[in-house]
């Protein structure tokens, strides 16, 4: 198991380097397009996908890792709710929607966005392009808790980390676990394949994640479950060594040792390059109709910026929609 994603990780650069070689045979310096995806996603690739799979001229930036969170936070993580494969590795969805975007002449673009205008220009680290459509598809990074400890032991693998990233830095460590939704729990149970000292810190009394996921953990008795606590600070020398607790109802402290801190409270839109468009927004999503167009003629969103259901299944459908419309926006087919 633990060679496989490493695998799959080369198979999306193989598809990546493959793409740029045909793109720079076919044309060095395109910048117009009919379609500029902001993101590569599960909802980016999936857009690019369908668009391209329409006839239309496509590009995808993305300024990070292809995948998105799947490739760079949960490489090793099983999705088991993506319909049709009860039980993939991210890691080879990732690789497979990649293939599928290069194999239909996407152009995967690898610098970062730096500005979108009304007028649909799209500036890079690279340079300027134009597309009769942009589909913006950031998604979310990971939350944070602001305490002290957190950003400096979360650098160089020094025990701070979003998910287990790596499996083998958490092998018969002492490991928390911060928060109470899926990925969190979905910690817990691989956290359980490597090590069995796992502690579960959630500041509520109950748990939002699947009831599935709640039972095995509990029955199995993988963790000890500290409800109603939050965690306050992280310390230790060149590694965490040590963090404190509060517990909200009763109002004490406690100290434990700790190896590994897992911190999964949730995700934050990467909303900095679009929030100059002047785009109607409903708390922290973008808001977008039925069809997935924003407030703004000719740009569309998709995947985890625009929903509270922050799923790759999701995603993935929504990034299809919007390509779906922006191809009626922009052949306006006697059908649409």
């Amino acid at each position: 198991i633990q060679s496989r994603p490493i695998k799959l990780v080369k198979i999306v650069q193989m598809s990546i380097n493959t793409n740029k070689k045909v793109d720079s045979d076919m044309a060095e310096d395109v910048t117009d397009f009919d379609v500029v995806v902001i993101g590569g996603g599960p909802a980016g690739l999936s857009a690019g996908i369908i668009a391209a799979y329409k006839g239309l001229k496509v590009a995808v930036f993305e300024g990070g890792t292809w995948g998105g969170l799947l490739s760079t936070i949960y490489p090793y993580k099983y999705v088991f709710n993506y319909p049709g494969t009860p039980s993939v590795m991210a890691t080879h969805l990732v690789a497979e929607w990649v293939r599928q975007a290069a194999d239909l002449g996407v152009r995967l673009i690898k610098e970062r966005v730096t500005e979108i205008t009304n007028e649909k220009s799209v500036t890079t680290t690279e340079g300027k392009y134009k597309a009769k459509v942009v589909i913006i598809t950031t998604g979310m990074r990971p939350n944070k808790l602001g305490i002290p400890g957190e950003i400096e032991f979360s650098r160089n693998n020094r025990g701070v980390f979003p998910y287990l990233t790596e499996p083998e830095l958490f092998r018969d460590k002492k490991v928390l676990i911060v928060g109470g939704g899926d990925t969190a729990l979905d910690a817990v149970i691989d956290a359980h394949k490597v090590t069995d000292e796992i502690w579960i810190a959630h500041r509520k009394d109950e748990f939002r994640a699947a009831e599935s996921i709640v039972e095995k953990i509990v029955a199995q008795k993988m963790g000890e479950i500290l409800y109603n606590t939050e965690l306050v600070e992280i310390r230790g020398d060149s590694e965490v060594e040590e963090v404190t607790l509060h517990n909200h109802k009763t109002g004490s402290n406690q100290d434990l040792a700790v190896d590994r801190v897992i911190i999964a409270v949730g995700l934050v839109p990467n909303t900095e390059v679009f929030h100059h468009l002047g785009l109607k927004m409903n708390n922290r999503f973008i808001q977008v109709d039925a069809e997935m167009r924003t407030s703004v003629e000719g740009i569309f969103a998709a995947g985890d910026i625009v929903s509270v259901y922050q799923l790759a299944s999701v995603a993935a459908a929504q990034g299809a929609l919007a390509a779906h419309n922006a191809y009626k926006y922009i052949r306006q087919p006697y059908w649409a």
